[in-house]
C-alpha cells in the first residue's frame, strides 16, 4: 500500500501517467523476466528473494530519456527498492506499523537465587 501512498500523493502526474504506461508495462515485464524475476540486489547478497519493482538506476526525472531502456532498469524486491530510495520515505501505515513496535526484554536468570 506504501507505493499506493507515494504514487497518489507525492508522483507527479507526468510520473504517474508514464508508469500507466502500455510502453513501461511491457519494458518492466521484460526487466522482470532477465533478471528472472529475482531482486539482484538480494542476488549479490546470494539470497533469493522475488521482485517486485523495476528500478530506474538513473533517475527518471534525471534522464527520461533512459526510461524504456532495459541496461537502465534493475529488478529489485520493495525493501531493496526502498534502501535505494530512502529520500522517498514511508507512508502513514508505515509510519504508524513502526510506532508499535514493541522491544521485548529478556530477563537473565540470577544464579545467586
Amino acid at each position: 500500500m506504501a507505493h499506493n501512498y507515494y504514487d497518489k500523493h507525492k508522483r507527479d502526474p507526468e510520473a504517474r501517467a508514464f508508469y500507466k504506461s502500455k510502453a513501461w508495462t511491457k519494458c518492466r515485464a521484460l526487466a522482470l523476466d532477465r533478471d528472472h524475476g529475482v531482486c539482484q540486489d538480494c542476488l549479490k547478497e546470494r539470497k533469493i528473494t522475488k521482485a517486485q519493482t523495476v528500478h530506474h538506476i538513473k533517475e527518471l526525472r534525471d534522464h527520461p530519456e533512459l526510461a524504456l531502456t532495459l541496461e537502465n532498469l534493475v529488478s529489485l524486491c520493495n525493501p531493496c527498492h526502498n534502501r535505494r530510495h530512502p529520500e522517498k520515505g514511508a507512508g502513514p501505515a508505515e509510519k504508524a506499523k513502526k510506532k508499535r513496535k514493541i522491544n521485548v526484554v529478556k530477563a537473565q536468570a540470577n544464579p545467586d537465587l
